[in-house]
């Protein structure tokens, strides 16, 4: 599962190289896959405020971790070290993973 917020996050790129294959491939896997794509609500967005009043994160950061966290995720993956400083989020860095 992942916010709603990766849809718009993954097509930006592809947009600005008109790569409307891609586009459909991205929006395909994303909404027509086992992949959840969860809702940002009001109660997202105040804890991502949070987040982002105490923690060095950036907005769509701190969207992702309060989302993950709103949904009671059991693991969160990443592969950006920032996210383990957000107390009970249950990161697990990538990179860690692959080398052991």
């Amino acid at each position: 599962m992942t916010s709603e917020l990766t849809l718009m996050e993954v097509l930006v790129q592809l947009l600005k190289n008109n790569n409307k294959s891609l586009v459909t491939d991205y929006e395909k896997i994303l909404t027509a896959s086992s992949i959840q794509l969860l809702p940002i609500d009001r109660t997202i967005l105040k804890n991502a405020a949070q987040f982002r009043s105490t923690k060095n994160i950036k907005t769509p950061d701190a969207i992702h971790a309060s989302t993950a966290m709103r949904y009671s995720c059991t693991m969160f993956l990443t592969n950006d070290r920032g996210f383990q400083t957000i107390p009970g989020l249950p990161s697990v860095i990538l990179d860690q993973v692959i080398q052991s």
